[in-house]
């Protein structure tokens, strides 16, 4: 499972059941359910172009939109097409 599975999905089923997939089978271990709302925030955010604004993760670290969207290999998410940086 990878990125071409994941782009397929998008294109069937919505953005959450895509997102919660993602996390669950395109890592080992599966990221924590937890995480699908810092996920999701981390996209909009990402889509408005506020890049820097900074997220309390479940674990308590504090990142940037964009760390998240690298570490958790969110770019297919984003309504561009090209990585923002």
């Amino acid at each position: 499972m990878g990125r071409l599975q994941l782009m397929a999905m998008l294109e069937e089923v919505d953005e959450a059941q895509a997102l919660e997939w993602h996390l669950t089978y395109n890592f080992f271990p599966p990221v924590d359910s937890t995480f699908i709302p810092v996920a999701e925030q981390a996209i909009e955010l990402t889509n408005e172009g506020e890049t820097d604004t900074l997220i309390t993760m479940p674990n308590g670290k504090i990142l940037r939109a964009i760390d998240i969207i690298e570490g958790l290999r969110l770019w297919e998410f984003l309504e561009e097409d090209e990585e923002p940086f």
